[in-house]
């Protein structure tokens, strides 16, 4: 599969349909025999070495881990996005941090001058990240958290994903999930230390449903962080608990603050990942925001433009 990935920064369509026409039969095997082992035995544990020298263990065929361990990258666009936007000194926020894929990536990027805050509300999953740190050598610019971050103080449940994709963790209940346990909440403004909350540069919210309450916990960083903040978001309306907010509902403080709204490009359909450097700026939107039917990858920013 990696012999046959491209990282050239065009490729043409004819090339992309000879590459998914290879890469399907191969793919598809790989998963088959990868979900009766999982039936049969539970998941495989392999060592994945990923994108700037990353190293984590994986446990396909959940999809974050397989994707890692098969083409050694996640979410192409916001990886490209996330490289784009931080530099040396940088604070870098990854709410909903899962096995911390793109904590170590900002990391890498940030340097020792900068600092990573990873949080992470599911406890079995919390500690996955933990193990990607000491397997990425614990780097000393990385701070983790155990908890959720919420509009108010208080407690809620972490429903688990299923065994295909634990990266669907939620403490929002979507019907048969199992409930994992009750874990502290607290406004992300108050998990943040004031020296994050003033200097973060960019925010990655990536929690399966609860996301319009993490942006209901930002309202001093609205106030007190940089202007060049940016936050990298993923809505999911339809799981949220309040079935009546609408995404313009839950953008509007952010909007009233002076951000605009550019839309990511995120793909998870397996040959999208076999062309990962070849990707497409964030676009600007300026309608859409009240549809609840789907789901959504945005760049909130103040910069005033088409593209990011």
């Amino acid at each position: 599969m990696r012999r046959l990935r491209t990282n050239d920064l065009q490729v043409s369509t004819a090339r992309k349909v000879g590459i998914t026409l290879l890469m399907l039969l191969p793919f598809s095997a790989i998963v088959l025999l990868l979900r009766l082992r999982h039936a049969v035995k539970g998941p495989i544990r392999v060592e994945a070495p990923a994108t700037d020298g990353l190293m984590f263990e994986c446990h396909p065929p959940d999809l974050i881990q397989l994707y890692l361990w098969v083409f050694g990258i996640w979410e192409p666009d916001i990886t490209q996005l996330v490289r784009s936007r931080l530099t040396s000194g940088d604070v870098f926020v990854d709410v909903g941090a899962n096995i911390g894929y793109f904590t170590l990536l900002a990391s890498g990027r940030i340097g020792a001058e900068g600092l990573a805050v990873a949080v992470e509300a599911s406890p079995a999953v919390f500690a996955h990240l933990n193990d990607s740190l000491r397997r990425n050598g614990e780097p000393g610019n990385i701070r983790t958290v155990n908890m959720a971050a919420a509009a108010q103080a208080g407690s809620l449940p972490v429903y688990g994903g299923p065994g295909h994709n634990t990266g669907l963790s939620s403490t929002v209940d979507r019907g048969g999930r199992p409930r994992q346990a009750t874990v502290d909440a607290l406004p992300l403004d108050e998990i943040l230390r004031q020296h994050e909350l003033s200097g973060v540069r960019v925010v990655k919210i990536d929690v399966e449903g609860g996301e319009d309450e993490v942006l209901a916990g930002m309202t001093r960083m609205l106030r007190e962080a940089p202007p060049s903040l940016e936050i990298l978001l993923e809505l999911s309306p339809r799981w949220w608990r309040d079935k009546t907010k609408r995404p313009i509902d839950v953008l509007r403080p952010f909007l009233d603050s002076g951000f605009k709204v550019y839309k990511v490009e995120n793909s998870y359909w397996p040959w999208r990942y076999m062309w990962p450097a070849c990707v497409r700026a964030p676009r600007r939107i300026r309608d859409g925001l009240e549809r609840r039917d789907r789901r959504i990858d945005l760049v909130l920013s103040r910069a005033d433009s088409e593209t990011l």
